[in-house]
């Protein structure tokens, strides 16, 4: 009886503890005034060597994403919303972890597509298969799916017949998840010409290979491509609180998008090139450049990078085949232009994965993660007896210095990549996406018509500071058409989060049309970080009376 006493007794204390367990659970949810959290699961693919990854920092070339994405959460009214990217790596794809299970979409990172191409290239291997099928299938169970340049190209279909290396690579790398398809030329510098390919055939890959592989040259990676100021499409959930028509946003070498005729789902163009061709435009065009050093150019531009003191340890990181490559010298300005066949094409595209799970698809030929500049124009290297690729021969010129400029010139498009995969994820309402202007913004009110009280909700991200929210309005009484519009007004300031950023507002001007935007006030100890005001209203709403 005694041991069965101790055993009723035992049971008695696990269900205590359990109790108790809930309580305390149920304490921190209450601690957390009850918001919603919801996740927004990231799988970024990294074909990186995780012991090699401290040459380019913690997150190796998938630094840019991390970047943008890493502690990232923001709070429309009483819901919050955080990224949290994980890095996956070829083993991980191939072990069948990428899953809906466990992530809501995957980034297909542009360096690591680059890296890739030419084993993918080899379709018929059974991990390429595996991986591939594995990527496909999580589209097809419903996973978003935001790529850009080559991570990009390799998403759809290649159109255009292959005539180099390079190209029949990238064809055959191509997984067809997407309907929008790629018109791609390019070929490997020096190996083409080698094999007796014109010196154009490198395509409009020459915006990227002819800048050089010298990581101390600041022009080299921070200025390769071009930052052209493409037309936004707002039709659209990502760009329909943005003001401009036009954004200005990094290519760098990204293929032709290209739209069938009859394509077998919803595709929406969200940005497009400029009219003007790149190659046609006196700021952005360049140069193909002929090789003309042979194999003791090959030799000599070798033995020259092997013994110089500032180019030594570039050695470890290209290899033997192309150090041989990238040193090689001498090479000679054809004087015949690099030829782009880009104007008005879709820049930017989305797509609905055509079966019940509905995957969202977004595709970008340029690069939202990358920096910015303003100003300047390529120049052609001067032509001398040692010119190389790893030297590069145009570089940007003339740029508008950072310190004189306004923006922030990394983080400047962040914004449009956090939209593009919080919206891909199906996992954030249209409204609540991340805000446009700064740290934060008004969310669009719902319905447009509003009697004389109602309540706005605000968009900001979350710090770790102590916050305000300052509500802004103007006035007119016929949309600004014989009534201009007020003054920016300020009507009041949320103090306290912890139940939602919201104002009562009541129509101080009665009937007629208001306009609003919002500014967020962050103090860290005894320094306060002030938004701006961003170029016009984030939203507008016509009061009955």
């Amino acid at each position: 009886m005694k041991i069965i006493a101790l055993f009723l007794m035992l049971i008695m204390l696990i269900s205590c503890f359990n109790v108790l367990a809930n309580v305390k659970n149920n304490s921190e949810i209450k601690n957390k005034n009850n918001e919603e959290i919801v996740e927004i699961r990231v799988a970024i693919y990294s074909n990186e060597i995780k012991e090699d990854e401290s040459f380019y920092g913690p997150y190796g070339r998938t630094r840019y994403y991390m970047w943008a994405l890493n502690d990232y959460c923001w709070k429309v009214g009483d819901k919050k919303y955080c990224f949290l990217p994980t890095l996956l790596y070829n083993e991980n794809i191939l072990r069948g972890e990428l899953t809906t299970d466990d992530y809501d979409i995957l980034i297909y990172e542009p360096n690591t597509a680059t890296q890739e191409l030419f084993f993918t290239g080899l379709h018929r291997l059974p991990k390429n298969q595996k991986k591939v099928k594995n990527i496909v299938n999580f589209v097809k169970d419903g996973g978003g799916y935001y790529s850009s340049c080559v991570g990009s190209a390799i998403s759809g279909n290649m159109i255009n017949e292959p005539k180099t290396f390079q190209e029949r690579m990238m064809k055959k790398s191509c997984m067809g998840i997407s309907a929008v398809n790629i018109n791609f030329s390019g070929a490997l510098p020096l190996l083409s010409q080698l094999a007796g390919l014109d010196p154009k055939a490198i395509a409009t890959g020459a915006y990227v290979m002819y800048s050089g592989y010298n990581q101390d040259n600041y022009s080299v990676n921070y200025y390769n491509g071009a930052c052209l100021d493409y037309t936004i499409s707002k039709n659209n959930p990502i760009f329909d609180d943005f003001i401009e028509d036009t954004r200005k946003i990094r290519w760098s070498g990204g293929p032709e998008l290209v739209i069938p005729e009859n394509p077998d789902r919803e595709i929406m163009v969200l940005a497009r090139w400029p009219n003007e061709e790149m190659s046609e435009n006196k700021t952005t065009k360049i140069h193909a450049w002929d090789y003309t050093g042979g194999i003791r150019g090959m030799i000599s531009g070798f033995c020259r990078g092997i013994f110089d003191k500032d180019k030594i340890h570039y050695f470890d990181n290209l290899g033997i085949i192309w150090s041989l490559i990238a040193f090689a010298e001498d090479w000679v300005d054809t004087g015949k232009v690099i030829d782009t066949h880009f104007s008005n094409t879709p820049f930017i595209t989305a797509e609905v994965y055509p079966n019940e799970n509905k995957a969202r698809i977004v595709r970008c030929t340029g690069h939202c993660e990358y920096n910015v500049w303003w100003g300047g124009h390529t120049n052609e290297t001067e032509d001398t007896d040692h010119n190389n690729i790893f030297d590069g021969f145009h570089h940007w010129v003339d740029v508008i210095p950072e310190n004189e400029t306004v923006e922030d010139e990394f983080s400047y498009n962040y914004w449009i990549g956090r939209r593009i995969i919080a919206w891909s994820s199906q996992k954030v309402p249209d409204n609540d996406l991340p805000p446009v202007y700064g740290p934060s913004q008004v969310s669009d009110i719902y319905p447009y018509n509003k009697s004389l009280e109602f309540t706005i909700k605000g968009n900001a991200e979350v710090s770790d500071g102590i916050e305000s929210l300052e509500l802004y309005y103007r006035y007119s009484s016929d949309n600004g058409t014989n009534d201009p519009w007020s003054d920016w007004t300020l009507y009041g300031t949320d103090f306290d989060n912890s139940n939602g950023w919201s104002w009562a507002f009541n129509s101080p001007n009665g009937t007629g049309y208001y306009q609003f935007y919002s500014l967020r006030h962050v103090q860290h100890e005894h320094e306060w970080l002030n938004e701006t005001a961003p170029p016009g209203p984030d939203t507008i709403v016509y009061v009955l009376s």
